[in-house]
């Protein structure tokens, strides 16, 4: 597999300083023993011998679409071991590495104390191979998130799964919750994949995409074999049996490393109840796009008897990755037709917050960022700048976005590309501006169109130093990122 060793120096270089300042009990690394449930200490930390979940990160050969790839993969499983806890619980997961390279983890969604947030050179040191590592912190949230690894490319080889935070609060109104959680499958060493638009080696367009009248930069740098739903194909689809006149509540997670779907159960209509964790107003509509690292969550109400095909289609591309929601007394149909997208679109704009969601007044700080490129040279900015990730030009340079604690940051996302860009900031909640003031709508990744600009505001109150980057990974890893640091200490 490609090594970086540039990025490794570096990485090591700026994680050294972080480890000295005091990794303690939640966050400490140790060399794993041969014995199961045993560990060795490490600096004088004594690490519990078990966990709630305990993530084996392994690697394997795995073939989704004929080909034999090498796979990356927590538990040994395409998605990962589903991680489900109850708000107010206290997260306890210990990530062990068997890979021959480093790793690590980002709990994508959740605001977990800063050196629990998984980003190599940022908040912590890649777990080395044959280490472990401990992330535990009291859980403040409810909702629909996802794990992956936040090491080189390794979120494309399959290390996602998902993380479902219940609310004992929640009047359930639902008989099923299911998650689902979609992911794109390269069929070669993703290191590949940069150099190769670069030298025109790579070069894809795909004949007759899927999109919806008006719709545009979905453009497709990657020639993705196919994709999974549930770690299934089309060739062996994921199926849930239920009953008649019986909800559930979907949960849908694109854990995709750049693609974007559109999604639907054609004659069922979807009532859309949050959005990356965040309840909203319900919205009834009978499909919608899905970014990168986005979530939806979706009740349904299962009529009668009979099949319900689901269907996900990449946008840009022309494939698509099909299940099937039916009753017990229903024969699953050899096949299932190509996806149709009919009937109501969910635009943001109709997304509301559930209750108010201004934040606490304090002072305010303005920023604004350009997401711009140079497809050509295949690299990615913000401000021009392109920061020191792993396939980032040579003059590469952290600049970070420095804040206060207890400002209110308002940021301007201006995108003059042609291409969409899911903007995640790590370790804070943000609103999205631009249409009802007091119920903007919570979220933590926010698809940036093409040649428009959106404007979030976040309120700053998680000192330490956080990522903000393009979830699209090949963009990321080309220079589309940022940190956001606090520039100084609460009070």
């Amino acid at each position: 597999m490609g090594q970086n060793h540039g990025r490794r120096t570096f990485l090591k270089t700026v994680s050294t300083g972080m480890l000295a300042a005091g990794l303690g009990a939640a966050g400490a690394r140790v060399r794993a023993a041969p014995q199961p449930g045993k560990a060795t200490p490490h600096s004088g930390t004594v690490i519990p011998a078990t966990a709630d979940f305990s993530l084996d990160i392994v690697e394997e050969t795995a073939s989704p679409f004929g080909m034999p790839i090498t796979a990356i993969l927590a538990g040994g499983q395409w998605p990962g071991t589903e991680i489900r806890y109850r708000k107010s619980d206290v997260f306890r997961v210990m990530v062990r590495n068997r890979l021959t390279e480093p790793t690590s983890i980002h709990w994508h969604g959740l605001i977990p104390p800063n050196l629990q947030d998984g980003v190599p050179g940022v908040t912590q040191a890649p777990i080395e191979p044959g280490e472990l590592m401990l992330y535990q912190f009291p859980l403040v949230q409810a909702g629909t998130y996802w794990y992956h690894s936040h090491y080189e490319l390794q979120e494309q080889q399959g290390l996602a799964g998902p993380l479902v935070i219940e609310d004992p609060a929640e009047a359930r109104g639902y008989d099923h919750d299911v998650t689902l959680l979609l992911g794109d499958v390269y069929n070669g060493d993703p290191n590949t994949i940069i150099p190769g638009l670069r030298d025109g080696s790579i070069d894809f367009e795909a004949d007759k995409p899927f999109v919806l009248p008006g719709e545009s930069g979905f453009a497709t740098d990657v020639p993705y074999a196919g994709y999974l739903l549930n770690g299934r194909s089309n060739t062996s689809p994921w199926k849930y049996a239920v009953r008649p006149r019986q909800r559930l509540r979907l949960r849908i997670i694109n854990a995709s490393a750049s693609s974007f779907f559109r999604f639907a159960i054609p004659g069922l209509p979807l009532t859309v109840i949050a959005s990356d964790g965040e309840d909203v107003e319900p919205v009834e509509v009978d499909n919608l796009m899905i970014g990168t690292a986005e979530r939806y969550d979706l009740l349904v109400t299962i009529p009668e008897s009979g099949n319900y095909p689901l269907h996900a289609a990449a946008l840009g591309d022309n494939k698509w990755v099909e299940g099937l929601i039916h009753t017990h007394d229903a024969p699953a149909p050899p096949k299932f037709g190509p996806p149709r997208f009919e009937g109501r679109h969910l635009s943001f704009e109709q997304l509301r917050a559930s209750d108010d969601s201004r934040f606490p007044k304090g002072p305010e700080r303005s920023i604004d960022l350009r997401l711009s490129g140079n497809m050509a040279k295949y690299v990615w900015l913000m401000n021009d700048v392109a920061y020191p990730e792993l396939f980032a030009p040579p003059d590469a340079r952290n600049v970070p976005i420095e804040v206060g604690h207890g400002e209110v940051v308002r940021v301007t996302l201006t995108n003059p590309t042609p291409m969409y860009h899911p903007m995640h900031l790590h370790g804070h909640v943000f609103r999205v501006l631009g249409g009802d003031e007091e119920r903007a709508p919570r979220k933590d990744t926010l698809s940036v169109p093409p040649r428009s600009t959106r404007a979030i505001e976040f309120y700053a109150n998680n000192p330490g130093r956080w990522f903000f980057h393009c979830h699209n990974l090949y963009h990321m890893a080309s220079g589309m990122a940022r940190e956001v640091r606090y520039v100084n200490s609460p009070n």
